[in-house]
Protein backbone atom coordinates (compact mmCIF):
# COMPACT_ATOMS: atom_id res chain seq x y z
CA UNK A 1 0.00 0.00 0.00
CA UNK A 2 2.81 2.39 0.86
CA UNK A 3 4.41 1.82 -2.54
CA UNK A 4 1.09 2.50 -4.28
CA UNK A 5 0.56 5.65 -2.20
CA UNK A 6 4.04 6.94 -3.05
CA UNK A 7 3.40 6.22 -6.73
CA UNK A 8 0.12 8.16 -6.68
CA UNK A 9 1.75 11.09 -4.85
CA UNK A 10 4.60 11.13 -7.34
CA UNK A 11 2.17 11.02 -10.25
CA UNK A 12 0.21 13.94 -8.80
CA UNK A 13 3.41 15.96 -8.42
CA UNK A 14 4.23 15.32 -12.07
CA UNK A 15 0.78 16.57 -13.14
CA UNK A 16 1.11 19.65 -10.93
CA UNK A 17 4.52 20.39 -12.43
CA UNK A 18 3.18 20.07 -15.99
CA UNK A 19 0.23 22.34 -15.17
CA UNK A 20 2.55 24.95 -13.66
CA UNK A 21 4.72 24.96 -16.77
CA UNK A 22 1.66 25.38 -19.00
CA UNK A 23 0.52 28.39 -16.98
CA UNK A 24 3.81 30.23 -17.48
CA UNK A 25 3.21 32.74 -20.30
CA UNK A 26 5.42 32.12 -23.31
CA UNK A 27 7.42 35.10 -24.55
CA UNK A 28 5.68 36.86 -27.44
CA UNK A 29 7.80 37.59 -30.52
CA UNK A 30 8.24 41.31 -31.19
CA UNK A 31 5.72 42.84 -33.59
CA UNK A 32 5.39 46.34 -34.98
CA UNK A 33 2.36 48.46 -34.14
CA UNK A 34 0.20 50.45 -36.61
CA UNK A 35 1.93 53.75 -35.76
CA UNK A 36 5.42 52.37 -36.33
CA UNK A 37 5.79 53.52 -39.93
CA UNK A 38 9.09 53.96 -41.77
CA UNK A 39 9.49 55.92 -45.00
CA UNK A 40 11.79 53.92 -47.29
CA UNK A 41 14.25 55.19 -49.89
CA UNK A 42 11.68 54.70 -52.68
CA UNK A 43 9.31 57.05 -50.75
CA UNK A 44 6.99 54.15 -50.01
CA UNK A 45 6.46 53.05 -46.43
CA UNK A 46 7.15 49.98 -44.35
CA UNK A 47 4.61 48.99 -41.67
CA UNK A 48 4.05 45.65 -39.91
CA UNK A 49 7.30 44.54 -41.56
CA UNK A 50 5.74 45.01 -45.02
CA UNK A 51 7.46 47.35 -47.48
CA UNK A 52 4.60 48.47 -49.74
CA UNK A 53 5.31 48.00 -53.42
CA UNK A 54 8.22 45.68 -52.57
CA UNK A 55 7.22 42.91 -50.15
CA UNK A 56 5.36 40.04 -51.81
CA UNK A 57 2.30 38.35 -50.36
CA UNK A 58 4.18 35.21 -49.28
CA UNK A 59 6.67 37.27 -47.25
CA UNK A 60 3.86 39.42 -45.84
CA UNK A 61 2.17 36.30 -44.45
CA UNK A 62 5.44 35.29 -42.81
CA UNK A 63 5.74 38.74 -41.22
CA UNK A 64 2.15 38.60 -39.94
CA UNK A 65 2.60 34.98 -38.83
CA UNK A 66 -0.80 34.01 -40.22
CA UNK A 67 -2.21 32.77 -43.53
CA UNK A 68 -4.78 34.90 -45.34
CA UNK A 69 -7.43 34.15 -47.95
CA UNK A 70 -7.29 35.64 -51.44
CA UNK A 71 -10.09 36.64 -53.81
CA UNK A 72 -10.98 39.10 -56.55
CA UNK A 73 -13.60 41.71 -55.70
CA UNK A 74 -15.56 43.57 -58.38
CA UNK A 75 -17.52 46.71 -57.55
CA UNK A 76 -20.82 47.74 -59.22
CA UNK A 77 -18.75 49.45 -61.96
CA UNK A 78 -16.94 46.13 -62.58
CA UNK A 79 -13.64 47.54 -61.32
CA UNK A 80 -11.63 44.59 -59.99
CA UNK A 81 -9.22 44.45 -57.07
CA UNK A 82 -7.18 41.49 -55.86
CA UNK A 83 -7.22 41.22 -52.08
CA UNK A 84 -5.87 39.04 -49.31
CA UNK A 85 -7.93 39.29 -46.15
CA UNK A 86 -7.38 38.26 -42.55
CA UNK A 87 -10.32 38.02 -40.16
CA UNK A 88 -8.11 38.38 -37.08
CA UNK A 89 -4.48 39.44 -36.81
CA UNK A 90 -2.81 40.01 -33.44
CA UNK A 91 0.24 42.27 -33.56
CA UNK A 92 1.81 44.05 -30.64
CA UNK A 93 -1.13 43.17 -28.40
CA UNK A 94 -3.69 44.68 -30.81
CA UNK A 95 -6.27 42.51 -32.55
CA UNK A 96 -7.56 43.67 -35.92
CA UNK A 97 -8.99 42.74 -39.28
CA UNK A 98 -6.62 43.35 -42.17
CA UNK A 99 -6.85 43.51 -45.95
CA UNK A 100 -3.87 43.54 -48.30
CA UNK A 101 -4.38 44.87 -51.83
CA UNK A 102 -2.09 43.02 -54.21
CA UNK A 103 -0.50 44.57 -57.30
CA UNK A 104 -1.45 42.35 -60.23
CA UNK A 105 -1.33 43.32 -63.95
CA UNK A 106 -4.77 44.05 -65.44
CA UNK A 107 -4.49 41.35 -68.10
CA UNK A 108 -3.64 38.79 -65.44
CA UNK A 109 -6.62 39.90 -63.31
CA UNK A 110 -8.91 39.50 -66.33
CA UNK A 111 -7.63 35.99 -66.96
CA UNK A 112 -8.02 35.08 -63.29
CA UNK A 113 -11.62 36.33 -63.34
CA UNK A 114 -12.42 34.01 -66.26
CA UNK A 115 -11.24 31.03 -64.21
CA UNK A 116 -12.80 32.21 -60.91
CA UNK A 117 -16.19 31.29 -59.48
CA UNK A 118 -19.31 33.37 -60.05
CA UNK A 119 -19.14 36.35 -57.73
CA UNK A 120 -21.02 36.28 -54.42
CA UNK A 121 -22.72 39.54 -53.51
CA UNK A 122 -21.23 41.19 -50.41
CA UNK A 123 -22.95 43.66 -48.03
CA UNK A 124 -20.82 46.43 -49.55
CA UNK A 125 -22.36 45.79 -52.98
CA UNK A 126 -19.17 44.22 -54.35
CA UNK A 127 -18.95 40.66 -55.66
CA UNK A 128 -16.38 38.23 -54.29
CA UNK A 129 -14.88 35.76 -56.78
CA UNK A 130 -13.09 32.67 -55.44
CA UNK A 131 -9.84 31.86 -57.25
CA UNK A 132 -8.58 28.56 -58.59
CA UNK A 133 -5.60 27.05 -56.81
CA UNK A 134 -3.16 27.90 -59.64
CA UNK A 135 -3.97 31.61 -59.31
CA UNK A 136 -3.73 31.52 -55.52
CA UNK A 137 -0.19 30.20 -55.89
CA UNK A 138 0.64 32.93 -58.41
CA UNK A 139 -0.44 35.63 -55.95
CA UNK A 140 2.21 34.55 -53.44
CA UNK A 141 4.78 36.43 -55.52
CA UNK A 142 2.62 39.54 -56.04
CA UNK A 143 3.71 42.70 -54.16
CA UNK A 144 1.49 44.29 -51.53
CA UNK A 145 0.27 47.70 -52.76
CA UNK A 146 -1.93 48.77 -49.86
CA UNK A 147 -2.99 47.71 -46.37
CA UNK A 148 -6.34 48.34 -44.70
CA UNK A 149 -6.11 47.87 -40.94
CA UNK A 150 -9.28 47.80 -38.78
CA UNK A 151 -8.50 47.37 -35.06
CA UNK A 152 -11.09 45.68 -32.86
CA UNK A 153 -10.82 48.55 -30.36
CA UNK A 154 -11.63 52.11 -31.36
CA UNK A 155 -8.59 54.38 -31.66
CA UNK A 156 -9.55 57.87 -30.56
CA UNK A 157 -8.67 61.05 -32.40
CA UNK A 158 -6.43 62.01 -29.48
CA UNK A 159 -4.53 58.73 -29.73
CA UNK A 160 -4.06 59.05 -33.51
CA UNK A 161 -2.88 62.65 -33.14
CA UNK A 162 -0.46 61.66 -30.39
CA UNK A 163 1.02 58.88 -32.54
CA UNK A 164 1.04 60.53 -35.99
CA UNK A 165 0.81 64.26 -35.26
CA UNK A 166 -1.46 66.81 -36.89
CA UNK A 167 -3.00 65.57 -40.17
CA UNK A 168 -2.30 67.45 -43.40
CA UNK A 169 -6.02 67.64 -44.10
CA UNK A 170 -9.37 66.58 -42.64
CA UNK A 171 -12.41 65.73 -44.76
CA UNK A 172 -15.85 65.35 -43.17
CA UNK A 173 -18.31 63.03 -44.87
CA UNK A 174 -22.04 63.51 -45.33
CA UNK A 175 -24.33 62.48 -42.45
CA UNK A 176 -25.81 58.98 -42.58
CA UNK A 177 -29.43 58.06 -41.84
CA UNK A 178 -28.81 58.56 -38.12
CA UNK A 179 -27.07 61.88 -38.56
CA UNK A 180 -23.59 60.48 -37.84
CA UNK A 181 -20.66 61.62 -39.94
CA UNK A 182 -17.23 60.17 -40.68
CA UNK A 183 -13.89 61.97 -40.78
CA UNK A 184 -10.93 61.23 -43.01
CA UNK A 185 -7.47 62.36 -41.84
CA UNK A 186 -4.68 62.46 -44.41
CA UNK A 187 -0.95 62.09 -43.64
CA UNK A 188 0.74 62.66 -46.98
CA UNK A 189 4.33 61.95 -45.93
CA UNK A 190 3.28 58.53 -44.59
CA UNK A 191 0.89 57.67 -47.46
CA UNK A 192 -1.66 57.13 -44.70
CA UNK A 193 -5.37 57.85 -44.38
CA UNK A 194 -7.16 57.41 -41.06
CA UNK A 195 -10.95 57.17 -41.16
CA UNK A 196 -13.09 57.65 -38.10
CA UNK A 197 -16.24 55.90 -39.23
CA UNK A 198 -19.78 56.89 -38.36
CA UNK A 199 -20.20 53.47 -36.71
CA UNK A 200 -17.33 54.15 -34.30
CA UNK A 201 -14.70 52.05 -36.09
CA UNK A 202 -11.25 53.44 -36.85
CA UNK A 203 -9.76 52.42 -40.20
CA UNK A 204 -6.12 52.95 -41.19
CA UNK A 205 -5.28 52.74 -44.89
CA UNK A 206 -1.61 52.62 -45.94
CA UNK A 207 -0.86 52.98 -49.67
CA UNK A 208 1.97 53.20 -52.15
CA UNK A 209 2.89 56.50 -53.79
Amino acid sequence: MRIIRNFIVGLLLVFVGIAAIMLIPSPQPPASKPWEVTVMTDNNISVFGIHLGNTDYKTAQEELRIFGKTAIFTDPDNKATVEAYFDSVNLGGLSAKMVLNLDVPEDKVAAMLQRASVGKLQPSGAHQHELVEEDKQFLLSSPVAAITYIPSVRLSREMIQERFGEPDSIDVGLPDDKGNTSESWSYQALNLTVIFGSTGKTILIYQTK
